[in-house]
Parts: structure tokens; C-alpha cells; sequence
């Protein structure tokens, strides 16, 4: 009896030493494969983020000319911070000696808080825009939303307009808001970056940045 409890003790420590060993051999095993997936995920996250901050630097201002009224558009990256993204974008309208408005919208995007599914490619349609100088059709508007409309983009709004008796008016707001957008020319402008922001939020979301 006395033999059987011993064996039966030495058994258990043996299972309990195999146990041990068996789960340090998995963990060592897991170790380097998790070592080499997230290298993987930071490499995709900023070759996308190169890809997207390079189709920023391409110039995109661009100028109509509408009777008298001449409308000029451009956009800059501000920043390219990781997987924050800050551009503004700056439109205005003049006629010969007469500025008629500047409006600037400058954006600070956490690219992992988008929507990389909702993201829209528009043409501004009638009555969208009713300043002077632009018509329907002129440029594209690439819409990116926040996921479940949360608040994540902060957006500074900076509008002057010019009244021959008043002079400027200048108005400035800073908001929270749950979307933002780039205004391009052509179509084939804005599906290409509508393509590379849906590549960079998707890296940047698998990355957890």
C-alpha cells in the first residue's frame, strides 16, 4: 500500500514537471513568431502611411475662372505623424482688385479612429457650395468618416471674408468633429486616395496605433 501511494506521488510530480516543461516550450516557441508578426504589422503601417503622405506632396492647387470671378483651391500636408494625419486645405475667390473670401480648414485625423469601409468619393453638386467661383462639378470631395460617428477629428475652421463697406470679417472655430474630408480635381484623384486611406487606417487599426 505504502509503495502504491509512494509510486502514485512520484507519479503526480512527474505529470506536474511535464506540465511545467510543456507549457515553457509553447511560450518559447510562440515567442518568436509573435516577435516577427508585429515588425510585419509596423512595416505595412508605414509603407502605407509613405504611400498616402507621397500622394499628398503631389501638388493639388488648381485655379478656375469663371466670368470675373477667379477661384483658386490647393492642399498641403501639415504633418504626417504616425498614424495622426494633419493636412489643410485652403480655397478662395477674387475678382480684379477685390478679394471676395479665404476659407482654410485645417484637419488633425487619428487614422485608426476611421472608417476605413465608409469612406466616399463625391462631386459637389449644386447648391453645395454657394460662394462665387465655383460650380457644380469642379473638384471631388473625398469624405472620411469617424467609426460609429464618434468625435475624433479635430478641425479648425478659418473663414475671412471681404465686404467692400466693411472690410474683413474674420472668423475662426476649432470643433471636435466625427468626419473630414479632401477636396481634389479630378475623379482619378480622389479614388486614389480614397484607396490609400483605407490601406493606412486598416494598417494602422492592425498596428493598434
Amino acid at each position: 500500500m505504502r509503495r502504491q501511494r509512494t509510486f502514485n506521488a512520484d507519479l503526480l510530480v512527474y505529470l506536474m514537471l511535464l506540465l511545467a516543461f510543456t507549457s515553457i516550450a509553447v511560450q518559447l516557441l510562440a515567442a518568436p513568431r509573435v516577435a516577427s508578426w508585429f515588425p510585419g504589422l509596423q512595416s505595412d503601417m508605414f509603407q502605407n502611411l509613405q504611400n498616402l503622405e507621397r500622394e499628398f506632396s503631389i501638388d493639388h492647387t488648381v485655379h478656375w475662372r469663371h466670368g470675373e470671378v477667379t477661384t483658386s483651391m490647393s492642399v498641403a500636408p501639415t504633418n504626417f505623424d504616425g498614424c495622426s494625419v494633419v493636412w489643410a486645405q485652403t480655397q478662395e475667390a477674387t475678382r480684379p482688385g477685390q478679394l471676395f473670401y479665404i476659407e482654410t480648414h485645417r484637419f488633425e485625423v487619428p487614422l485608426a479612429t476611421m472608417d476605413a469601409k465608409q469612406i466616399t468619393v463625391q462631386p459637389v453638386g449644386a447648391g453645395q457650395n454657394e460662394r462665387p467661383g465655383i460650380e457644380p462639378g469642379d473638384y471631388y470631395t473625398v469624405l472620411l468618416q469617424s467609426s460609429s460617428g464618434k468625435k475624433s477629428v479635430n478641425l479648425v475652421d478659418h473663414n475671412i471674408v471681404f465686404n467692400q463697406k466693411q472690410g474683413p470679417i474674420p472668423s475662426v472655430e476649432q470643433l471636435m468633429v466625427s468626419s473630414a474630408w479632401v477636396r481634389v480635381r479630378h475623379d482619378e484623384q480622389g479614388e486614389t486616395l480614397k484607396t490609400l486611406f483605407q490601406q493606412a487606417i486598416t494598417a494602422c487599426i492592425a498596428a493598434g496605433q
